[in-house]
């Protein structure tokens, strides 16, 4: 009769708790053998031998149930082998026994035997119970240091048709992968995974000893993470660990908190959603310190080379969406400080998108980019506009009415002046345009009429002056303006979204097609020399691209993949390969939508029945604006005090330490107001960003430093040049904060009073 699970686990564990006694007492009765035999030592010895017998029969049932459980498929070949050599050396013990060689008898026990029945337990491992009760209290752990990986593996049981846990030769627990496999594969050496990961420490010590933050791929069972630790204990870790399975077994095997204690470990991430690894690539990012450094576990290469490959290029990407973030923030922040407060009052005047969220359902949109593949499409397009939505990602406005091709809407969010550049002179009043307010605000201050806006999660100015909800329309930033043209095309109901001219690399000798006049064409000879990379385009061969390029396609990748549901057709003929999207020629999508018929002015139309804001809201934003630049001269006043402060605690900290701790009370008093003031919640946030990740990262050695000395030197360092430069900059920004306010009072006189 075949044992069940569960069965099958108990009488497994009596034999875990049985071998230690049998190895205790074959040790015991092997060094009779070296005196004259008495009644008492064979009685003894034949309780020894009655034993081995038992644990020979249950070795020989559990191998025989063991086929029919695919959870203990892995321990199969322990057990079988246990059984074959349990029965070889006991029948060399009993000969010896029979021709009275006792010696022979004492050796079989003690060099055959034992090591056999050792080497059984070992691989036998820990108790169900034991595994079951490290497993709970490594759950409270890691709920209190990593609750986000807690909450990724809470609820899962372990798949055993994919792993299962097994013992190295030295006891080590291991893990085996058992997943459609002709061959079980180990993670580990099955002899000694402590001695493989110390190797494999040396092995990488050119790439990483130098480095600070590391990002590792793959946790395991924490060998190679603590050997890390032990080698470079100044390093600071992330850990990420893509497989959810493998970290359940590693929550049963490991003491968590003992690893923890010594690994410097400032992130474990868990889990294989792309969502995950973006937020784990911003923190590190946001946090790590001079040159980071990607490393990947010997073992995941094995188990998934193309996810460690695409993990590799996701880590680049992010690095160069990164960097290219503090640039933006350097050279942008303060223009979309000004655009932002400049454009409230006619933000306030129009009506946001929220009124046409799902109005155009079943409605297939087109986003037209200013690639050169548009002037393939152009007269197709033409075409096209009467029977779907045709939306014009920003400054490709110029090559559609170069080609005498109007669109329903204009999307555009750019805050730099080439965008103004590209707006600057066009006849596109009675054109609809939606913008999001950090755009440049001349461009919003000469359309006048048939406006209508969307925000940015990111814009800090907007989102604390206007007080926006989760009811608002707020899309996320995107590289390129058709990140944001697909939203609204998106928030606005249609289910089939077309591209055209979206080239996304640079398939000739030309940015854009005719018509764009906003680059000269020094700046598109400057582009297309340094386009030194290669992107793969819809004809099979190549285009050349550049890091800017690589991160905007990937950007418009990432954003297609969270949109399942919806159809995206690519017919840019020249351009990148889109993941997410199929190719068509422009002339099948035509054939596809002739069915359908829109009304030239249907999207006038729409806009004409929106509602602006309530008057109600309206009043607030308009106080909050008028109020901002008493609340930049407050934040003004304060941070010259920490100023001062910083300066006093220097030399306080050597003459009057009481003294001292209370103005380091006063600093910490001063700067939780600077920061909850609305003014520095919306404007200083956003100009110093860098600057404030940057503190950010270092306040925790600041925060917790108790010699004072030592607290007043870290002040000088990692506080102080930050206020400084927040006061130095603070004029700019006052003047920009009473320019958006008398706006407000010019165009919306009953509100400003």
């Amino acid at each position: 009769m075949k044992r069940t699970e569960t069965e099958f686990t108990a009488t497994l564990d009596e034999v875990r708790r049985f071998l230690p006694n049998l190895i205790q007492a074959c040790n015991d009765v092997e060094q009779l053998f070296y005196e004259p035999m008495t009644d008492q030592s064979w009685q003894y010895f034949g309780e020894v031998v009655q034993a081995m017998d038992d644990l020979y029969k249950t070795l020989n049932v559990l191998a025989a149930d063991i086929s029919e459980l695919n959870i203990y498929k892995a321990l199969d070949s322990s057990i079988v082998q246990a059984v074959s050599e349990l029965s070889e050396k006991f029948q060399a013990l009993n000969e010896c026994v029979d021709v009275e060689d006792h010696i022979g008898a004492s050796d079989t026990i003690r060099y055959e035997l034992i090591p056999l029945f050792e080497q059984l337990a070992n691989e036998l491992g820990e108790e169900q119970a034991v595994l079951d009760q490290r497993f709970q209290a490594n759950m409270k752990v890691l709920q209190a240091r990593f609750p986000q990986a807690c909450e990724e593996i809470n609820g899962l049981e372990m798949d055993h048709g994919r792993y299962q846990l097994i013992y190295s030769r030295n006891g080590q627990p291991n893990l085996c992968n058992t997943d459609n496999t002709e061959e079980d594969l180990c993670i580990y050496s099955r002899y000694n995974p402590a001695e493989e990961a110390a190797r494999w420490i040396r092995q990488i010590a050119d790439k990483v000893e130098e480095k600070t933050d590391i990002i590792m791929y793959g946790l395991g069972l924490g060998y190679h993470a603590e050997a890390y630790a032990k080698a470079y204990p100044e390093h600071r870790l992330t850990i990420y660990e893509p497989d959810e399975q493998i970290f359940l077994a590693a929550m049963r095997v490991v003491d968590l908190e003992i690893l923890l204690k010594q690994l410097n470990v400032v992130d474990i991430v868990v889990g294989s959603k792309k969502s995950l690894r973006d937020k784990m690539f911003y923190k590190f990012l946001k946090f790590f310190k001079g040159d980071p450094q990607f490393i990947v576990l010997p073992y995941y290469y094995r188990l998934n080379k193309i996810d460690t490959e695409q993990f590799s290029k996701d880590a680049q990407i992010a690095m160069l969406d990164y960097i290219g973030s503090l640039q933006i923030y350097k050279h942008f922040g303060d223009e979309w400080i000004e655009n932002s407060l400049n454009n409230m009052a006619a933000t306030l005047s129009c009506p946001s998108v929220k009124g046409l969220k799902d109005r155009f359902t079943g409605m297939t949109a087109v986003v037209a980019g200013a690639g050169p593949s548009l002037a393939a499409d152009i007269e197709i397009l033409r075409e096209l506009k009467d029977h779907a939505f045709i939306i014009a990602a920003g400054s490709t406005i110029q090559s559609l009415l170069h080609y005498g091709v109007e669109p329903h809407l204009i999307v555009s969010m750019d805050g730099g002046e080439p965008n103004y550049e590209a707006f600057k002179g066009l006849n596109i009043q009675h054109i609809p345009l939606l913008y999001t307010p950090t755009i440049k605000y001349r461009i919003i201050d000469e359309q006048g009429d048939n406006l209508l806006h969307v925000h940015f999660t990111n814009d800090n100015v907007t989102r604390n002056v206007m007080d926006l909800t989760p009811d608002d329309p707020i899309f996320s930033p995107s590289h390129s303006v058709t990140g944001t043209a697909i939203q609204a095309a998106i928030y606005m109901g249609c289910k089939k979204i077309i591209f055209t001219g979206q080239d996304l690399s640079y398939p000739g000798e030309n940015l854009y097609s005719p018509g764009a006049r906003h680059l000269s064409a020094d700046h598109n000879d400057r582009i297309i020399k340094g386009a030194v990379q290669t992107v793969e385009n819809v004809q099979g061969t190549m285009n050349r691209t550049n890091d800017g390029m690589r991160t905007t396609l990937a950007d418009i990748e990432d954003m297609l993949a969270e949109y399942p549901e919806i159809a995206f057709v690519n017919t840019s003929s020249l351009g990148a390969k889109i993941k997410h999207t199929i190719f068509k020629p422009m002339r099948e999508v035509l054939e596809e939508v002739k069915g359908d018929t829109i009304e030239p002015d249907f999207f006038i139309k729409e806009m004409k029945i929106l509602n602006t804001y309530e008057e109600q809201r309206k009043k607030d934003v308009a106080y909050r604006m008028l109020r901002l630049p008493d609340n930049i001269r407050r934040c003004q006043e304060r941070l010259k005090s920490i100023d001062q402060y910083i300066d006093k605690v220097f030399g306080l900290s050597r003459t009057n330490q009481k003294k001292c701790f209370q103005m380091f009370e006063e600093i910490e008093k001063e700067w939780k107001l600077v920061i909850d003031d609305i003014a520095f919640q919306g404007l200083y946030n956003m100009l110093f960003r860098n600057e404030l990740n940057d503190f950010e990262r270092d306040l925790p050695e600041l925060t917790y430093e108790q010699n004072l000395i030592n607290k007043a030197k870290l002040a000088q360092t990692i506080m102080q040049p930050l206020v400084k430069e927040m006061i130095a900059r603070t004029p700019s920004l006052l003047v920009k904060a009473e320019e958006g306010a008398r706006r407000i009072k010019e165009r919306m006189p009953e509100l400003a009073g």
